[in-house]
């Protein structure tokens, strides 16, 4: 493999890194008059910096029972401590709407809800893959907060089990051990696990995509499989994200050549289309139309891109209120083409504005407790504000730096598929509704990053159980 497409990827990567943790660090003192300051969020960052140091004896060699048992106690810890903030909570948004759909398809037996802002019953808004899951473990154990908590808990387990076949797909099993424990208590992960969110589900399919491309065997519809399922299961829990699929292999091309990743490529899209078939059949007899993914993409393109977006969710258009789905998509869809084009300097500033504060700010998850109903008093939100916003300006800096230093043998791989990651979020999501919770997924691999730059000065030691 030639190493001046890793070299690039990386000079890209760090300088990328190196502006988001700029603007970072430019957005902090702004963040905290807007929450406040609490000498609780002291307290709150020397918790978790102690745990995340306790699961750095990872790096080194493979852990006891003794510790991984200690290890597990803090993070079930941290989960109930973080769930507890959620009990007796509604939340708005995607985590309510996904909890509305899966009890629609136990008590109705039909996927739908009613959004009140278009006015209509929308029979493909959301993406079905994870409404399904959270049905099918509802059905079982209930929707309870303990119950969602479970659920997340254990896609996040199965997430973490990833990274740690990448760390040794990589040369490294320590920064996979370092970076697996990093990810399970990663502040943002954690206000995410007690939610209907489906951001760790995102995260667990790129992550078994990646390695899909990464563990290639040669062997034709076992292949294609791999890459297949995991990219049809993507498109039908985060369509934006699908493209994912064929970045990951593009990024690639220089470690299997050109035409056999083409070839893998078009097998695994006829396995993905084998997969996603029932989803199309079923939109095509309700709707009369193809609609491949979602009906929301015109929606999420205005979102985006209006006189007043800044990337999250706002109310549509009260004139398109009640129109038919397909066209409702259409008509808004249409709104927000005619703002770009009357406006090409302003969709600029916004995307590139969109961008900066999405990937380079933490503070969704703080904005979400407070927005539940009852709201978390504000003294919690300033508490818990620096945790978030601090760890991932640390992140990105820290990312940066490995990305330069590349200590890990497996380096110049990870930083294809990061930026393939970044690609992602530049040519295929920055341009509709856009915020923290869509660059997630890449947070990961960003931690497997990291890790890799202190581990292997670390796996020289002894590997004794820790």
């Amino acid at each position: 493999m030639t190493r001046a497409p890793a070299r690039l990827a990386g000079t890209g990567v760090q300088a990328v890194l190196a502006l988001l943790c700029l603007y970072g660090l430019i957005s902090a003192p702004g963040l905290i008059g807007r929450w406040g300051f609490s000498l609780a969020s002291i307290g709150v960052l020397l918790l978790w910096g102690v745990a995340a140091r306790l699961g750095m004896p990872l790096l080194r060699a493979i852990p006891s029972r003794r510790r991984l048992a200690m290890l597990a106690a803090i993070a079930i810890a941290l989960r109930i401590a973080f769930a507890l903030l959620s009990v007796r909570r509604a939340s708005s948004g995607d985590p309510n709407a996904y909890l509305l759909l899966a009890k629609g398809l136990l008590s109705r037996d039909e996927y739908g809800i009613y959004e009140p802002f278009f006015g209509g019953y929308w029979r493909a808004l959301f993406p079905p893959f994870y409404s399904f899951l959270l049905a099918g473990w509802g059905a079982i154990a209930g929707f309870s907060t303990a119950s969602v908590l479970f659920l997340g808990t254990v896609i996040d387990l199965g997430a973490a089990s990833l990274i740690l076949q990448l760390g040794r797909r990589l040369g490294s099993p320590g920064a996979g051990r370092g970076a697996a424990w990093l990810y399970l208590i990663w502040p943002s992960v954690l206000f995410s696990a007690p939610l209907a969110q489906k951001e760790g589900l995102c995260a667990f399919l790129i992550l078994a995509l990646a390695l899909a491309w990464l563990n290639r065997d040669h062997r034709v519809w076992r292949d294609a499989v791999k890459i297949g399922v995991p990219a049809a299961l993507l498109a039908l829990t985060q369509p934006g994200q699908a493209p994912l699929a064929a970045l990951f292999g593009l990024c690639l091309i220089g470690q299997a050549g050109l035409v056999p990743t083409m070839i893998a490529g078009l097998r695994a899209a006829g396995v993905a289309v084998l997969v996603m078939l029932p989803w199309w059949i079923r939109n095509w007899l309700i709707f009369g139309a193809f609609v491949p993914l979602t009906s929301a993409g015109g929606a999420s393109l205005w979102i985006g891109n209006n006189p007043d977006a800044t990337g999250n969710w706002l109310p549509p258009p009260e004139q398109l209120r009640g129109l038919p789905e397909v066209v409702y998509g259409k008509r808004i869809g249409a709104i927000a083409m005619e703002w770009i084009k009357a406006n090409p300097g302003a969709f600029v500033r916004l995307t590139i504005t969109k961008f900066l504060r999405a990937c380079g700010v933490a503070s969704f998850g703080v904005t979400r407790l407070v927005a539940m109903q009852p709201p978390l008093p504000a003294v919690f939100a300033a508490a818990l504000l620096p945790l978030s916003h601090l760890t991932h300006i640390a992140l990105l800096g820290s990312s940066a730096l490995a990305a330069r230093r590349r200590r890990m043998p497996g380096t110049d791989t990870l930083l294809l598929l990061i930026a393939a990651c970044i690609v992602q979020l530049m040519l295929f999501g920055v341009w509709f509704e856009f915020s923290e919770r869509h660059r997630e997924f890449v947070t990961p691999f960003l931690l497997l990053l990291v890790c890799g730059m202190i581990a292997p000065r670390l796996e020289s030691a002894e590997p004794t159980p820790s």
